[in-house]
């Protein structure tokens, strides 16, 4: 893998994310503005980016969508060990200690992680990835959301994996499968109406990061650390034994750039709703965000090159 063109990728990614965080401060973009691009984003745009990743696919391999469903499964039960064993050593307060649990499994993979894994592998990757996206929802929106609840007893909510993204994607697998080729005009409104994710949930984050104050940031010393640890560390640790399940280098290579992913939006989301800290979730979302522009390209280059 050419190291120079992730990093290309990389600083382009980041230029759109300027350009968001300006349009904010100028006025074109705001919080209610963010919200219904959002939208957008989650329920249009990237839906069809998915279809349009397997618009083209010649051949599907059924124990390819498998392994990837099972290795992201236990990724997820892997996750929650990791953020109690990173909570300890950066001695963390006890009750910010869940919160760093979510802010460990739950990273940005929709909003950022599909951008930048069809900057780096191209669009068809983005199949894999919505395949661990799909697990991603469902401990998300079940052990997720008993973290950052506080809630005794831990509840799943069915009706909440019934989005657009998650049925696109049971839509994806079903093509890979069956090899069926799509009609030329489905594929190609597919890859228009999905082209327009990248830059829109990249200017999306730097109009988000504008409502933080960096002032804020720059004081909670444990969270520079703790991105270190997220985004460089662990990826590698992953790294180190997937390669020797995974033969497919694309596929390993999503798996390993999805974790490193930064904080989740779904974090400042689920402590809103259930009253979580909410200062230090929007804080760990704008150091993770901007560093995610230099720990990528490192970690690729370590591993990949």
């Amino acid at each position: 893998m050419n190291i120079q063109v992730v990093i290309n990728q990389m600083i382009i990614l980041f230029l759109v994310i300027i350009i968001g965080y300006i349009a904010n401060k100028v006025g074109i973009l705001d919080k209610s503005q963010n919200q219904k691009l959002s939208s957008l984003v989650l329920n249009i745009t990237c839906p069809a980016l998915i279809l349009a990743s397997v618009s083209d696919i010649e051949s599907g391999d059924f124990k390819i969508v498998v392994q990837i469903f099972i290795i992201s499964i236990i990724i997820y039960l892997v996750l929650p060990f990791m953020g109690i064993l990173f909570a300890k050593i950066l001695k963390v307060p006890e009750e910010d200690r869940n919160l760093y649990k979510f802010m460990t499994i739950f990273s940005n993979i929709g909003f950022m992680g599909y951008p930048v894994i069809q900057s780096i592998f191209g669009t068809q990757a983005l199949f894999f990835a919505s395949i661990c996206n799909m697990v991603f929802n469902i401990f998300c929106y079940s052990y997720g959301i008993y973290l950052i609840s506080g809630d005794d007893k831990l509840s799943f909510d069915f009706k909440q994996l019934i989005n657009p993204g998650i049925i696109f994607s049971i839509i994806a697998i079903i093509i890979y499968l069956t090899k069926w080729k799509m009609p030329q005009i489905i594929g190609e409104t597919s890859n228009l109406i999905g082209s327009i994710t990248t830059p829109l949930a990249m200017m999306l984050i730097g109009s988000s990061l504008a409502d933080i104050p960096p002032k804020e940031v720059i004081n909670d010393i444990r969270l520079y650390p703790y991105t270190i640890i997220k985004q460089i560390i662990m990826p590698i640790l992953f790294w180190w034994v997937l390669k020797f399940i995974v033969v497919d280098k694309v596929v390993l290579g999503v798996l390993v750039v999805l974790v490193a992913m930064p904080v989740g939006s779904s974090t400042v989301m689920f402590c809103n709703q259930y009253e979580g800290n909410v200062d230090l979730a929007s804080k760990s979302i704008f150091i993770t965000t901007l560093a995610s522009v230099f720990t990528i390209p490192i970690l690729v280059y370590l591993l990949f090159t």
